[in-house]
């Protein structure tokens, strides 16, 4: 019995090395390039070859600095329980096919990727993967070229910060034409001390953090000195009600021009569209938002554009976006210089901005709140259509809150005092607000008068130089008087 004993304690202990041989290799560092290919054919690698074209890795591989690795072009790769592939030296993730990293049986939850170099003059290029359940964690300052791949169904299992999570500063990255589709955690994530030059481009976020956890879409850390820019890109949220959209914050002040810009982008169906926290120089120009409202309590969000930033170090420029359905349009929490819409100076100022926001139906509790300015600073949101009936200074009064409402508040400056004029640096034209009309306009016969959506309203004969717009209703127009030149104005 003793002797049974003890042949069964070595045979639990032999099976055990095996196992843990089997569960975690590392390569030698002798300059060797590795594929799946050559790992399944490596003795205790942990890669096996299943069938034609598909690999199942059981434990962790490390890829040692020295050595580098190719993944085999339109393979899948099959991964266990917790089971990751480390990088250490250089790599090549270009695949003209689709390949696949995906989970070996139906209850394993793969870590997938990790980069963990110290490599600075190196580009790691991925094209064509599609991460499904596993995902790809970055820990480097070398850069990143991602485009067409895909993040379905992570886990969290290597990260909470996102299905492509990315922890060390430094680093560039570039994201385009890339699918984020319904990932236990958020899309994308950096670390609230992580500055890290980062474009977003072309890429659809559909229903990522689906825990519903207090994080949106997309979470990042101002850049210190490099840029972020999100461009032109799809976010589609799922109605939930701690899910935003975007979300740029500097939490730790971290130093640097910390550029912002969110240019050309959809948000709908979050509990915010996007937010902006901290010392940061932000562009938000031409987003379409709607129905960003998913927040249950109105004192704790749901803005389709919100801005941040009690200790006065933000600056802020917001042109031409459409904001539908919010529970707030724009709020502003402090801010060091928010520029909504500033008309009144000359184009040529480095703070002129046409405005051209457009609000929608935003509002909470039977109000409508286009603008919120809940900072002490002036605002100014001039050259905006906002959600009334006539564009006059009595009607906009009643969906902005400001000094006017609260003299604790700092005032927000929406009307233009330039008489309802802008005219493209054209001088000799000149608009009369109380007669409603049009001078100056001796070398031409007829003006085309259209809505700020750019649909043709009127043509109006010119007689003696002038046009006579009184026929037009209140509100803004934009009158064409030749092929170059145009003017806005307010009626």
């Amino acid at each position: 019995m003793k002797n049974f004993t003890k042949f069964l304690c070595i045979s639990v202990l032999a099976s055990v090395t095996v196992a843990a041989v089997a569960e975690s290799y590392t390569t030698l560092g002798d300059g060797t390039n590795y594929t799946l290919q050559l790992l399944a054919e490596t003795s205790g690698s942990g890669v096996s070859l299943e069938s034609d074209g598909v690999y199942v890795l059981d434990g962790d591989i490390t890829i040692e600095a020295g050595d580098s690795f190719t993944l085999d072009n339109g393979v899948t790769l099959k991964m266990g329980n917790n089971a990751q592939l480390t990088i250490a030296g250089e790599a090549n993730f270009d695949c003209t096919d689709l390949t696949t990293i995906t989970k070996n049986a139906e209850t394993d939850e793969p870590k997938g990727f990790y980069i963990n170099t110290e490599l600075t003059d190196f580009t790691y290029k991925l094209t064509n993967i599609r991460f499904e359940y596993a995902g790809l964690r970055a820990f480097m300052t070398a850069s990143m070229e991602m485009k067409n791949c895909q993040f379905v169904y992570n886990n969290g299992a290597s990260s909470s910060s996102g299905a492509l999570a990315i922890n060390l500063s430094d680093g560039s990255y570039v994201i385009s034409d890339c699918d984020f589709i319904e990932n236990i955690v958020p899309a994308v994530g950096t670390g609230a001390n992580v500055a890290v030059a980062l474009t977003i481009e072309n890429c659809l976020f559909r229903d990522n953090n689906t825990e519903n956890r207090n994080k949106p879409q997309v979470n990042l850390t101002a850049g210190g000195n490099n840029d972020i820019v999100i461009k032109n890109s799809t976010f589609e949220g799922a109605q939930r009600d701690k899910v935003g959209g975007i979300s740029v914050s500097n939490m730790m002040d971290i130093a640097g021009t910390n550029n912002v810009l969110i240019e050309g982008n959809t948000l709908t169906e979050h509990r915010y569209g996007i937010t902006t926290l901290g010392a940061l120089n932000v562009r938000i120009i031409n987003n379409h938002m709607v129905n960003n409202n998913h927040e249950t309590n109105a004192m704790n969000g749901g803005s389709g554009i919100s801005i941040y930033d009690t200790n006065y170090a933000q600056d802020v420029y917001i042109e031409g976006n459409y904001i539908e359905n919010s529970l707030w349009g724009i709020t502003i929490i402090g801010g060091k210089n928010v520029n909504v819409g500033k008309t009144e100076v000359d184009k040529s100022a480095s703070d002129y901005n046409p405005g051209r926001n457009v609000f929608v139906d935003n509002g909470n509790g039977g109000q409508l709140y286009d603008l919120y300015n809940n900072g002490t600073n002036t605002v100014y949101a001039q050259g905006n259509t906002w959600n009334v009936a006539n564009q006059t200074a009595e009607e906009i009064e009643t969906v902005i809150t400001h000094k006017a409402d609260n003299n604790a508040l700092g005032e927000v400056i929406f009307m233009d005092e330039s008489n309802g004029l802008e005219s493209n640096l054209i001088d000799s034209y000149t608009f009369n607000s109380a007669s409603k009309q049009l001078s100056g306009l001796n070398d031409c016969c007829v003006v085309r008068v259209y809505s700020l959506n750019g649909s043709l309203v009127n043509q109006v004969a010119v007689e003696g130089g002038v046009a006579n717009l009184s026929e037009l209703t209140q509100g803004v127009y934009i009158v064409r008087i030749n092929n170059s030149s145009c003017i806005k104005v307010v009626i």
